[in-house]
C-alpha cells in the first residue's frame, strides 16, 4: 500500500513544483489515500428476493465482446429477441465520448450477433439517436461521433462512432443504417404522419395527433407540463420507421416487427440528476428544441416544455423532484418502451462522462426492465466505486432515487429489487455469482487534473 501511494506521489510531484502546487498535490494525495482506505468497507446488501417478475443478466471480468456475448447467452440467445425479418433500432448515447458513450466493441458485437443470428437475418439494423449537438452531429466536436475516444473503444482502427458506423456499413451494406434525428430548432421538420417525411411528431393534440402530456402537479408560476415527441425517419434501404407505430409502407403500417434496443453507458451526471444510464438515455429520442433553461424559452410549442426544461431549472433541480423520471416513464407507457436495455459498464465515470476519475469495472448488464437495471447498476457498480451519495439509489433525498421511483410509477416498472432475479456470471472465475458478490470494484484511474480530482473529493466528503 505504501509503495502504491509513494508511486502516485512521485507522479504528482516534480522538483520544479512551486510550494503552492506541491501543497495542492499533497492535499489530493491525502484525499485519494482516504478514499482508497475505504475501498470495500461497505458492501451493498441485496434485498431478499420474493416472487421475481423480471430477470437482470450480468457478465463481469471479460472483454467487452466476451461480456456482451455471455449476457445474451444468459438471456436465451439473440434468436429469442430478434427474428429473421425484424427491423432492429439500436439507440446508443453518443452525446459524449469515452466512458460517456457505450463501449464500441460491445456495440459492434451486438450488431454482428443480430446480422449473423442462427436461421439467418433478412431485416435491418439501425443505429439512431439525437445527440442534440446542432444540425451536423457527425462533425460536432462536442459529441462522440467525430471525437476520438481515449478509452472505451477497444476495436483496432476504430476510435469513435463515425468510424464504427463506417466499418459496419462496409460490412453489411444496406442492411445497416445510421440515422441522426435532429431537433426542429436545429433543422429538423415537424411532421404529423409518415407521409410527411422524416421529422418529429409533437403529441400536442393538433393535426390529428393525440395530446399526450405530463405535468409536475404544481400550480401557479411553478406549474410545468411537457408533451411526448418522437421521430419518424427513413433507412438507407428506404424503410420508413415511425418510432411509435412501427414500419410504414405504401400508405399503411406493416406487421414487420420493430425491435428497439436501449444501449446505454453508466456514469455520474450532475448534482441535480445523479446518474445517467438506461432511463436517461430516452432523452436522446425526444426533441429538446428550446434549450435546457425553462426561464429562457425551454419550450417546444405553446406552454409545453421539453424533456430537459420541464424537470430542471437549467443545471439545477426544478420545482418538483423526480419529474425527469415521470416524463420518461410516461414516454415508455404511451409511445414505446425498449425491448431490451443494455448497459455497458466497461468504464464508469465517477464525476464526469468524459474525463477521469474513472473506474474500469469490466461489466455488461441487461434487462427488459430499465428502472430495475438502473437501480442495480447504480447500487452495485457505480456507487461502490464512487462512494458518492448522489449515486446511491436507496438515498431517498438524492435525485437518482427520486427520478427512478417516479419513472417506475409512471410506466409500471420496478424500483423494488426484491422483484428482480439477478443472473450474474464471472468470466474470470468461470462461475455464477452469489448475492454477496454483486458489488463490482474496478481499478481507478485518477488522472492528473487538479480541478477534476478536487470536484470528486468535494462531492465525496462535503457534497
Amino acid at each position: 500500500m505504501f509503495q502504491y501511494f509513494s508511486t502516485m506521489f512521485i507522479k504528482l510531484t516534480t522538483h520544479m513544483d512551486s510550494r503552492r502546487n506541491f501543497l495542492k498535490k499533497l492535499f489530493i494525495l491525502a484525499g485519494m489515500t482516504a478514499v482508497n482506505s475505504e475501498a470495500g468497507a461497505t458492501v451493498p446488501v441485496r434485498k431478499p428476493m420474493k416472487d421475481p417478475l423480471y430477470t437482470l443478466f450480468r457478465s463481469v471480468n471479460g472483454s467487452p465482446e466476451e461480456n456482451l456475448r455471455k449476457v445474451m447467452e444468459l438471456a436465451g440467445g439473440i434468436e429469442k429477441l430478434i427474428g429473421r425479418d425484424d427491423v432492429v433500432l439500436i439507440k446508443p448515447n453518443v452525446q459524449w465520448w469515452n466512458q460517456g458513450a457505450p463501449n464500441l466493441s460491445a456495440l459492434m458485437t451486438f450488431v454482428e450477433m443480430v446480422m449473423e443470428r442462427r436461421g439467418g437475418f433478412r431485416g435491418e439494423v439501425i443505429i439512431a439517436e439525437n445527440c442534440h449537438r446542432g444540425q451536423y452531429p457527425s462533425t460536432s466536436m462536442g459529441a462522440g461521433w467525430a471525437l476520438s475516444f481515449e478509452r472505451n473503444a477497444d476495436i483496432v482502427g476504430v476510435n469513435n462512432m463515425n468510424e464504427l458506423s463506417a466499418l459496419l456499413k462496409r460490412k453489411y451494406r444496406d442492411g445497416f443504417s445510421l440515422c441522426h434525428w435532429l431537433d426542429i430548432s436545429c433543422g429538423g421538420k415537424r411532421v404529423f404522419k409518415p407521409a410527411d417525411g422524416p421529422g418529429y411528431v409533437y403529441c400536442d393534440g393538433t393535426g390529428g395527433v393525440p395530446l399526450i402530456s405530463c405535468d409536475n402537479g404544481r400550480s401557479g408560476p411553478v406549474h410545468r407540463a411537457t408533451i411526448m415527441t418522437y421521430p419518424i425517419f427513413t433507412t438507407d434501404r428506404g424503410t420508413v420507421v415511425d418510432f411509435k407505430q412501427g414500419v410504414w409502407e405504401k400508405g399503411s403500417y406493416t406487421d414487420q416487427p420493430l425491435r428497439v434496443i436501449n444501449f446505454a453507458a453508466l456514469n455520474h451526471h450532475s448534482t441535480y440528476c445523479g446518474m445517467t444510464s438506461a432511463v436517461k438515455n430516452y432523452m436522446g429520442i425526444t426533441d429538446l428544441s428550446g434549450g435546457p433553461d425553462p426561464h429562457n424559452n425551454g419550450r417546444l410549442t405553446g406552454d409545453y416544455y421539453n424533456f430537459h426544461s420541464f424537470p430542471f431549472n437549467k443545471w439545477a433541480p426544478g420545482p418538483e423532484s423526480g419529474m425527469l423520471g415521470k416524463a420518461i416513464g410516461t414516454f415508455m407507457k404511451t409511445i414505446r418502451k425498449a425491448d431490451l436495455n443494455i448497459t455497458t459498464a466497461e468504464w464508469v465515470g465517477l464525476t464526469s462522462r468524459t474525463d477521469p476519475p474513472v473506474a474500469q469495472t469490466r461489466g455488461i448488464l441487461a434487462s427488459t426492465e430499465p428502472v430495475a437495471l438502473d437501480y442495480h447498476a447504480a447500487k452495485y457498480v457505480l456507487y461502490p466505486n464512487s462512494r458518492l451519495m448522489l449515486h446511491n439509489p436507496d438515498n431517498t433525498e438524492g435525485p437518482l432515487h427520486q427520478y427512478l421511483k417516479k419513472c417506475a410509477e409512471a410506466c409500471g416498472g420496478y424500483f423494488d429489487e426484491g422483484k428482480v432475479k439477478v443472473l450474474s456470471y464471472d468470466l474470470r472465475k468461470g462461475n455464477f455469482q452469489n448475492d454477496h458478490e454483486l458489488a463490482v470494484i474496478g481499478e481507478k484511474v485518477w488522472g492528473g487534473n487538479f480541478r477534476a480530482i478536487m470536484k470528486y473529493l468535494y462531492l465525496r466528503f462535503a457534497g
